[in-house]
């Protein structure tokens, strides 16, 4: 069986590795489900690096999420799900980029068998985390105003879509004037470009509104400065690490506006959520997955073999969309 892995970290078109493995058959409670598709993401590339919140003993399999179908399952498993089609969850305690793997009946989430599996295999990370810091922090009513920085990423995308569903405002900061369009285009109310005056370009675009919620993806001085436009108890979720930069949050507003400041990262949310919500809240967006409100572009597919060109072109920073292993 092939499968890609790692035995030592560092760049990951140096150290991933396409290998063959004995196949993998399911244990008591388990599903073996043949992979179909799974996406790389920025965090698939920092554990490659070892800059990741997790170090897994080496050599470990690759990729956190996937979509396939269910081909055995062990005792105490309903044999009817054998056929069916299944996301897996990213608890990273399997790997995705691999023709089969094998995983628990408790990380795997029915979905739509006549899906399109792309979209589908994105669900596991980008979808829920877009998800929980929306709605997980603050209780935000139609017509509220939230602000994003790195507004351009995929799971930005998600929250813009997710905040249109729910009736909410964006302001969206990005860091190149050609993400401008594209967002505006995508239902987006307001999109700002970092500087030196993106507190006075954001207060003019609100209106004498507030801000309720900012979430974070960059960190630095895009955070700082949107800092002033919370409303009083407003929240701060930070939740990517990517640009290394240190959250600042101005001493002033903090105190006297009260504001929350959060870290969000999804393994956690997963080991502390019970099992049943896990789960329907998944299923809740792979239903918005097929009634196409929630849709990422895909900019190439991969085969396994396709490795180096995969990582490489997952790794670089102008891309348009996702890049994913397809089976």
């Amino acid at each position: 069986m092939k499968t890609l892995q790692i035995s030592s970290f560092g760049e990951p078109t140096d150290v991933v590795e396409l290998t063959e493995v004995d196949p993998l058959h399911p244990g008591p409670g388990q599903l073996a489900v043949s992979i179909e598709a799974a996406p790389i993401n920025p965090s698939d590339l920092a554990l490659i690096r070892g800059a990741y919140g997790v170090r897994p003993d080496l050599p470990a399999a690759l990729g956190a999420e996937g979509v396939g179908r269910v081909t055995a399952v062990g005792d105490g498993v309903d044999r009817s799900r054998v056929g069916t089609r299944v996301l897996v969850i990213p608890t990273l305690e399997q790997g995705t980029w691999r023709e089969t793997s094998v995983l628990d009946e408790s990380n795997a989430v029915p979905v739509d068998p006549g899906g399109d599996p792309l979209q589908q295999a994105m669900l596991g990370i980008n979808p829920i985390t877009a998800y929980c810091i929306l709605h997980g922090f603050a209780k935000l009513s139609p017509g509220a105003w939230v602000a994003q920085t790195g507004a351009s990423s995929a799971t930005a995308g998600y929250v813009l879509a997710l905040a249109k569903h729910a009736g909410l405002h964006t302001l969206n900061v990005v860091r190149r004037p050609e993400s401008v369009k594209p967002l505006l285009a995508a239902g987006a109310d307001v999109v700002l470009v970092e500087g030196t005056d993106l507190a006075e370009q954001a207060a003019d675009a609100l209106g004498g509104a507030s801000v309720e919620l900012i979430l974070d993806a960059v960190a630095g001085e895009p955070v700082t400065q949107l800092a002033s436009l919370l409303k009083i108890d407003g929240q701060i979720v930070s939740y990517t690490a990517r640009a290394r930069q240190p959250l600042n949050i101005p001493i002033v507003p903090l105190i006297f506006r009260g504001l929350s400041v959060h870290g969000y990262w999804l393994n956690l949310w997963l080991q502390r959520t019970p099992r049943d919500t896990v789960m329907r809240t998944y299923q809740e967006l792979a239903a918005l997955v097929a009634d196409g409100t929630l849709v990422t572009p895909v900019e190439a597919t991969y085969a396994l073999e396709g490795y180096q060109r995969a990582v490489a072109h997952a790794s670089r920073s102008d891309r348009n969309g996702k890049v994913l292993f397809a089976l």
